[in-house]
């Protein structure tokens, strides 16, 4: 009798306790279409720029209800953007926030990187074109709504969408992501020169 009821107990506290742990505020966060897909390595776009000299400023506020989302790396204009990632160039665009932007993607096509305020595109690039790590593709500047003295390169992460457009949803920092200094690849820093509109 006595066994019969200290098992129902324990089981009754048992039940308790998985109760208590499934509703609890510390409890693990589910996995995201973000933290499932396998970690880039990038190198930082911004030749010259070594990984610990990204300022942080994905949280910072822009406007009363929104954030950066982004990374802001200051250079000289003209400082040769490098492609972060072996991918292809999904399209270049000029718009009145980011100037002239490239869209790209990781060869896997998990990831779109976002490079904004651009002074020039590389000559020659042009949508579809083959990236690889460390290629130049653009020069630093302020178009857009950047100031206009302060030259910088607004990078962005985004997971690509599986629906809609390919221009990327959910932003990561791409702080923890950088794993190398801006190296320009030398086998396509020859053929970099600036050209103001797409190749």
């Amino acid at each position: 009798m006595s066994l019969r009821c200290n098992a129902g107990c324990s089981l009754a506290l048992v039940a308790s306790m998985l109760a208590g742990c499934w509703c609890s505020p510390s409890r693990a966060p589910e996995p995201t279409s973000a933290n499932t897909l396998p970690t880039p390595q990038l190198m930082v776009p911004v030749a010259g720029v070594s990984p610990n000299e990204v300022p942080d400023g994905f949280r910072a506020p822009r406007g009363r209800r929104r954030i950066h989302r982004a990374v802001d790396i200051p250079a000289p204009r003209g400082t040769a953007v490098l492609s972060a990632d072996d991918g292809y160039v999904l399209r270049l665009h000029r718009n009145r926030k980011g100037g002239l932007t490239i869209y790209a993607t990781d060869a896997s096509q998990h990831f779109v990187y976002y490079y904004a305020h651009l002074n020039a595109y590389r000559r020659g690039l042009a949508a579809g074109a083959p990236l690889v790590r460390g290629q130049v593709i653009g020069f630093v500047g302020t178009t857009g709504n950047a100031h206009r003295r302060q030259p910088h390169l607004h990078f962005q992460v985004l997971v690509r969408a599986k629906d809609g457009p390919p221009w990327g949803r959910d932003a990561i920092d791409p702080r923890p992501l950088f794993t190398r200094a801006g190296v320009a690849s030398s086998k396509t820093a020859a053929v970099a020169s600036a050209s103001g509109e797409p190749g």
